[in-house]
């Protein structure tokens, strides 16, 4: 039989109200710490060992509860209506999120959008398109925002990106003065470990001096991780741990987060294998909000090729699926359904 303490604290579980990894609530609710009376009366060492989670995650979840104490205040249902910053979230337009009425879907602040698909069919590409839009006004659907792009495979497409940021600028005269090439900070890694300095150190120390930060775009992650690490439980590890930071850079910074992703094969069970499924398995998808599929249609004659964009899965959208294709000037739709 349930104790009415227990009762109590299941109706009161304020531990969900704050800006923490799931898996870290999940670990607290399984030690039965749903309030942040129940944690705070705890020792530093004794919630590492009642809750099993790590040094830094303890001190995420102190930190956290402190200061959401510290803010704590009521607030009514007429204010949080009035108030922009608590209710409304960046949003970034993007044509090929189109759906068949015509309305333009968004990218938004506080959320992690995948951009998955195989090699060579305009994940990069996509990714340039959304870090210029992303510089526009919010009045033309921009964030007008600075943008951090973080590549770990080959040379930044500077010359591409200038390309397509020429083309836009010609699309609207009104942007001509703005420098696209001067909002991108490009960062390249090698390696996972790269990565977390830069997601744990660097960019909270950038957002102190920069204002307007608000879209990072990691091109890509599965390349970190794809061959780097043979032991299984390493690679589940460091991919928790990235998921965890990743997390926080969009529900903690409310920042739009955009991450590659590539895809490879499964058996499905049948003696065929899918060679079309997203790479970084099922802890991975937990923590995404959107998923976008990417894949190449077979082109004859020279005729540029036409991608197709799905939305797979996303808490904001319907499933929509649109033909588009590449070229010099950028990405153009041409069709939806």
């Amino acid at each position: 039989m349930t104790s009415p303490l227990l009762k109590k604290q299941k109706l009161c579980s304020e531990i969900d109200d704050i800006s923490i990894h799931p898996h870290i609530i999940y670990k607290l609710k399984e030690a039965k710490l749903y309030t942040f009376q129940a944690i705070l009366h705890l020792s530093y060492s004794e919630l590492q060992k009642i809750a099993k989670i790590t040094s830094s995650e303890a001190q995420i979840v102190l930190e956290s509860i402190s200061e959401a104490l510290l803010k704590h205040k009521v607030i009514t249902a007429f204010d949080m209506l009035h108030n922009e910053d608590s209710t409304v979230k960046g949003k970034l337009i993007c044509d090929l999120l189109k759906n068949g009425s015509g309305n333009c879907d968004c990218i938004y602040t506080s959320s992690i959008t995948e951009i998955c698909g195989e090699s060579g069919c305009g994940k990069t590409q996509l990714c340039l398109y959304l870090s210029i839009c992303a510089q526009m006004p919010t009045s033309i659907g921009g964030l007008n925002s600075k943008v951090v792009y973080i590549h770990s495979e080959g040379d930044f497409p500077i010359k591409r990106f200038l390309q397509m940021a020429n083309a836009f600028k010609n699309k609207h005269p009104k942007l001509q003065n703005i420098k696209l090439s001067d909002n991108l900070i490009l960062k390249k890694v090698f390696n996972l470990g790269q990565l977390m300095y830069v997601l744990q150190k660097g960019l909270p120390e950038l957002l102190k001096k920069v204002n307007n930060l608000k879209i990072i775009i990691i091109d890509s992650v599965a390349a970190l991780l794809r061959s780097e690490y043979d032991s299984l439980n390493e690679r589940t590890s460091l991919l928790l741990q990235l998921a965890t930071e990743i997390w926080k850079l969009a529900n903690i910074n409310g920042m739009a987060v955009i991450c590659v992703n590539q895809v490879s094969g499964s058996n499905k069970g049948n003696g065929k294998t899918n060679l079309d499924v997203p790479s970084l398995g099922l802890l991975w998808s937990n923590i995404l909000t959107t998923r976008i599929k990417i894949s190449r249609n077979s082109s004859e004659n020279n005729v540029p090729s036409t991608r197709n964009l799905g939305l797979i899965f996303s808490s904001y959208h319907s499933h929509l699926c649109n033909n588009f294709i590449i070229s010099e000037n950028g990405i153009n739709i041409i069709g939806g359904s």
